[in-house]
């Protein structure tokens, strides 16, 4: 079985400008628990919204895994 060695996240949103003009906002989270769990994931990503005010479109997982 592979092993999970890292663990990030990275939240985005997009925001508009008064011109109506997107652009993508991210908040990158790093070295976070490899046995975390989708449902934790989601949980993690609840807080960061409730602590910033900020509401996220989009959570992206990235693992970096051994492969045996």
């Amino acid at each position: 079985m592979n092993q999970i060695n890292q663990l990030a996240v990275t939240l985005s949103r997009v925001l508009y400008d008064k011109d109506g003009k997107a652009s993508l906002f991210k908040r990158h989270f790093a070295n976070l628990n490899t046995d975390a769990t989708p449902e934790q994931l989601k949980s993690f990503k609840s807080i960061i919204e409730q602590i910033t005010g900020e509401r996220f479109e989009t959570l992206e997982v990235i693992k970096t895994e051994t492969i045996n």
